[in-house]
């Protein structure tokens, strides 16, 4: 008689155990994993994505079945124990309530342990061991079973949303929580993966900004209008060397008019107009290198201006406004900056030379002004009480503004030219006795880098 009881009190505890274990690897798979499955081809992953996006009913089922096998399980044991053991307490002497709460307890207390390691705790570790592996292979069955007893599941899974709808937290997760989850997961797989040593440090890095690339605009990131310098179209090659030289970049936008970033009709390379002036030095016109510059709204996300400049081969491109105005420029190097940090160039640095030049001084960014007023005798006051201490913060400080190629400073009996910028900063500037004397104040001169 107990041969085909604990039989069925087997069968119980493990179908228990394949719905726990379910339930855990169900809850454990991200979305975002499983339609990288389903695009793979894996058995079992469409019937997975479904019943992860009806979680509810999934949970339905899943609770469904454990109740039932449960209920199974008790009732069985509990008649054993009415027909088997409770006449053998009777006859050593216990009461009839007695013996019937004894049995009962004497099947229960093991049936219970059983369950709890056999049919809960062991399948669910299982299942976080192998989520992938226990969803895609139970998936399948497990939404057939809810076809089968869809009025239960449908009535348990209507019953929670509407409870759930009256709850403070009771909301669905939106699109943008499922993204931010997704990518929490990614952000957490990449600190794994450093602290297994798989990756270094500056990897993960990498990883997190590469995955913030789409949330980031170029707005957030572009170098706005009024820092560019531009050529402008009627130059010729020589002028436009010159101003190129002056601002040490390698493309510079065009426009037909000076000055002015809403007529830009394409950028020229540096290497053009070398190479121009080397192989027909006697046509100087600069239309004839110009190049088509891409415009992109300034809410496009990073990634997708990368993905179009890779895809154009193009390196800078124009960012507008909603209503069409240029408000600045990015650059490829720029968006991969966002991935990797700053990226440095033998120029990026500020250069602290400080050189005799005729009747003045060469000098660079870097240069202090204690050193141009202890070796070239050049005395340069700040304005303001804030600590000054190079020739670039000086400068800057003076014109209110970055510096651009071709500024020009007078104060005291000096003229400071600024000869050439990188970055906003100046690079080489050219300190002499001023021919008149001038106020205390700073003023802009020409600027042939605009």
């Amino acid at each position: 008689m107990w041969t085909t009881e604990l039989i069925v009190i087997a069968a119980m505890v493990a179908f228990n155990s394949v719905f726990a274990g379910y339930e855990i690897a169900l809850a454990s798979v991200g979305v975002g994993r499983l339609h990288a499955l389903v695009e793979d081809g894996r058995r079992g992953a469409a019937a997975a994505l479904r019943m992860k996006q009806r979680i509810e009913a999934s949970l339905a089922v899943v609770q469904l079945g454990i109740t039932l096998v449960g209920a199974v399980a008790a009732a069985t044991g509990g008649a054993g124990a009415e027909e088997a053991i409770a006449p053998t307490l009777r006859e050593w002497g216990f009461s009839d309530g007695a013996s019937q709460i004894l049995a009962i307890m004497i099947v229960v207390a093991p049936l219970t342990f059983f369950t709890i390691i056999l049919g809960e705790l062991v399948p669910k570790v299982f299942a976080l061991r192998n989520k992938e592996w226990v969803c895609l292979r139970l998936s399948p069955p497990m939404e057939w079973f809810s076809y089968s007893v869809w009025p239960a599941v449908w009535l348990l899974e209507t019953s929670v949303t509407w409870i759930m709808a009256w709850s403070p937290r009771g909301h669905k997760s939106s699109s943008a929580d499922a993204k931010d989850d997704t990518l929490q997961d990614l952000h957490g797989a990449a600190a794994l993966a450093r602290m297994a040593r798989l990756i270094g440090q500056r990897e993960e890095g990498m990883i997190v900004s590469a995955s913030r690339l789409a949330q980031t605009s170029l707005r957030s990131i572009m170098l706005p209008i009024e820092f560019v310098g531009m050529l402008a179209a009627d130059q010729t090659l020589a002028q436009a060397l010159v101003a190129a030289h002056q601002g040490m970049h390698t493309r510079y936008p065009v426009t037909e008019s000076v000055g002015d970033p809403q007529r830009i009709i394409g950028y020229v390379n540096f290497k053009d107009i070398v190479a121009a002036l080397r192989i027909a030095p006697q046509d100087p016109s600069l239309r004839k290198l110009i190049r088509r510059l891409r415009a992109f709204p300034a809410d496009t996300s990073a990634s997708d201006c990368l993905e179009q400049l890779m895809h154009e081969r193009s390196h800078i491109a124009l960012v507008q406004d909603s209503g069409g105005k240029t408000i600045g420029i990015v650059t490829l190097e720029d968006i991969v900056e966002e991935i990797v940090g700053e990226i440095h160039d033998e120029f990026d640095r500020l250069p602290s030379f400080l050189t005799p030049t005729g009747e003045g001084w060469t000098a660079g960014g870097f240069v202090t002004l204690k050193q141009l007023r202890e070796v070239a005798g050049i005395e340069l006051e700040p304005l303001s009480e804030k600590p000054i201490l190079t020739l670039n913060d000086w400068i800057a400080e003076r014109l209110g503004r970055p510096p651009r190629g071709g500024d020009e400073i007078r104060v005291d009996n000096y003229r400071i030219s600024v000869r050439k910028t990188r970055h906003v900063l100046v690079q080489e500037a050219f300190l002499a006795k001023a021919s008149e004397p001038s106020l205390e104040q700073s003023e802009t001169g020409r600027s042939s880098d605009a």
